[in-house]
Formats: C-alpha cells, sequence, structure tokens
C-alpha cells in the first residue's frame, strides 16, 4: 500500500514537473500569465513556470476561437491567412458586385501586442482587410473596372493596412487575390 502510493506521489511530482516547464523554439516567443495577468515574454529555450499559477497565453486559431495555434507559443516566421473569412460581398462604385477569395501573408513582430491588443487578431485583421477593400473599391475614379481597379491598387492596400497592424504587433508582408468572382459569374483567377 505505502509503495502505491509513493509511485502515485512521484508519477504526480514528475507531471507537475513538466508542466512547469516550457520549451520554446527558435523563431517563437511565449507570453506567460501570472493569476490571469501578463506577466512576461520569453524567447527561445527552456523556462520555468509556476504550476497552477502561470500559464501561456497564446493565439487563437485564425478557423477555430477553441484552439489555440502552437500550443500557445507564438511564431514569429511568416504565416498566411486566407481571407476573408466569411461570404462577404464587395460592392463597387459601378455597381459591381464582388466575392473575393485572397490570402494574407503577416509575422508577428511583438507578441505582446499579438495577445493584448486585440481580442481576436485574425478577426481584426479580417476586418481591417474588409474596410480597407471597400473602401477602395467606393473610392475608384468614376468609370473604372471594379475588378481591375482592385487588382491594381494591391500595394496601396498593403501599407494602409501597415499603418493599423503595427499596433497589434503585425507586419502585413503580402496580400494576394486569388480569385475574384462578380455577379455575373466570371471568375478571375490570378
Amino acid at each position: 500500500m505505502i509503495v502505491v502510493l509513493i509511485v502515485i506521489c512521484i508519477l504526480a511530482f514528475a507531471a507537475i514537473g513538466y508542466k512547469s516547464l516550457v520549451f520554446v523554439e527558435k523563431n517563437e516567443e511565449a507570453v506567460i500569465e501570472r493569476f490571469g495577468e501578463f506577466n512576461r515574454v520569453v524567447g527561445e529555450g527552456t523556462h520555468l513556470m509556476i504550476p497552477f499559477f502561470e500559464k501561456l497565453h497564446g493565439l487563437q486559431s485564425p478557423e477555430n476561437y477553441k484552439k489555440i495555434l502552437n500550443n500557445g507559443k507564438i511564431s514569429l516566421e511568416p504565416d498566411y491567412m486566407d481571407f476573408p473569412k466569411d461570404d462577404r460581398i464587395f460592392f463597387g462604385k459601378d455597381k459591381a458586385q464582388l466575392k473575393l477569395k485572397a490570402q494574407i501573408v503577416y509575422q508577428i513582430t511583438d507578441p505582446y501586442k499579438a495577445v493584448y491588443e486585440s481580442a481576436y487578431l485574425f478577426d481584426t485583421l479580417n476586418q481591417l482587410f474588409s474596410g480597407i477593400l471597400q473602401k477602395r473599391l467606393i473610392d475608384a475614379p468614376d468609370g473604372a473596372n471594379s475588378t481591375e481597379y482592385l487588382k491594381t491598387s494591391t500595394e496601396n492596400i498593403l501599407g494602409i493596412a501597415n499603418d493599423f497592424s503595427t499596433n497589434w504587433g503585425v507586419k502585413i508582408l503580402e496580400f494576394n487575390l486569388k480569385q475574384i468572382t462578380e455577379t455575373n459569374g466570371i471568375r478571375h483567377i490570378y
């Protein structure tokens, strides 16, 4: 009986000890909270957390709020997200209705800001790009074809997006249009 208790205690201490270690890979950082408040950002290496009092605060997945990316560690490598995350329709000045498929290539530059300056970072980026694109379409010159105008204005879109996204600890590297579908069913694939 005593041997079983000793084995159970050893296993419990081993599990708690393992949970208190954080292994951060190269090009990753981890945001650690203590009692639900920011405590520190740790970089590459092995770090100790106080069990039950400290936890990792990562970023939610772009597809699922309940899934945390990389077990709470934040990658500093460039990554991408599909845009838009819904069946959003954009309206042009020429009364065209467009559906888009695009890819946003981003890189997290400040994990603290990425976690705390926006409740859901990927939703925020989705809304940012939706607003920028809709504004660009509305401000198109008279007589401009919405599809062509949108295709040629991606450089301006990147500049505007980066002006805002730096506040959230993110740098937008690319905005790649994959497909524009007009209401009459014509698809433009890039």
